[in-house]
């Protein structure tokens, strides 16, 4: 829909073309798709390699933030303005991707398409072969813009977890959003509220999560100590087949 607003109109694809009318053209445009890099966890990104109408050979790709900009030609100021923009976004709970494409050269393509259709015909570690052979021409990209939309809860899922949480049962959340973005649908979903400490672990590398941990646990250890405290009181709280909680039996949790 967005696109469509621009005047760029998705026609219909055949076996190898997707055909598109573009603003001021009258006929359909075809551009030839000669491969997929599928999205997954690990890459964090998809591509396609394709032929404008123009004849110009062309790597797009979409993905997360941190992986395209990594491989991204941009400058400072340019990355700046993207990166305040991306955060605004998340912070209104929208999930964002960050468009980028190069032109190939006849030789990088030649070099693709051979290395593309082996991988594609490998009978070991395909998965592993497609990732390496995307990874050799999604490399210093022009970022195009980002995107942004709201993935809306499904109905009841807010009250679900709300009656999950009073019934004491814990719900953790596997997500690859950005912080901001997790952090607003948690609230949306009523997995956190206002009332609640909200601690992020969030440093880059092992190193430096040891810290945050050290620091947190510095915080909080004189609390789980005192049998006054909340977190004192929940920790030696009778636990099935009658034991108590204690701080090393939440460690291990």
């Amino acid at each position: 829909a967005g696109a469509a607003d621009v005047g760029f109109d998705f026609v219909g694809r055949g076996s190898q073309t997707v055909n598109i009318k573009r603003p001021g053209a009258a006929p359909p445009a075809a551009y030839t798709l000669f491969g997929t890099h599928e999205f997954n966890s690990t890459r964090k990104r998809m591509s396609v390699v394709v032929r404008t109408p123009e004849g110009r050979v062309m790597v797009l790709v979409k993905g997360a933030d941190n992986v395209m900009l990594e491989r991204a030609v941009m400058d400072g100021a340019a990355m700046a303005q993207l990166t305040s923009h991306l955060s605004i976004f998340a912070s209104e709970g929208l999930r964002t991707l960050v468009l980028g494409q190069r032109e190939l050269s006849s030789g990088e393509f030649s070099s693709w398409q051979a290395a593309y259709r082996q991988a594609s015909m490998a009978m070991d570690h395909r998965e592993e072969r497609l990732a390496d052979v995307a990874a050799q021409v999604e490399t210093r990209l022009q970022i195009l813009g980002a995107t942004a939309i709201e993935d809306k809860l499904q109905d009841g899922v807010p009250s679900t977890i709300e009656d999950l949480a009073r019934a004491g049962i814990r719900t953790w959340v596997l997500t690859g959003d950005k912080v901001e973005t997790a952090i607003n649908i948690a609230f949306s979903a009523r997995l956190v509220n206002d009332d609640m400490h909200l601690i992020k672990i969030d440093a880059p590398g092992a190193p430096a999560v040891r810290k945050q941990m050290a620091k947190l646990r510095e915080t909080f250890e004189p609390l789980v100590q005192d049998p006054h405290s909340f977190l004192g009181n929940l920790l030696r709280l009778p636990l099935p087949g009658g034991r108590r909680g204690s701080t090393a039996s939440r460690k291990r949790t």
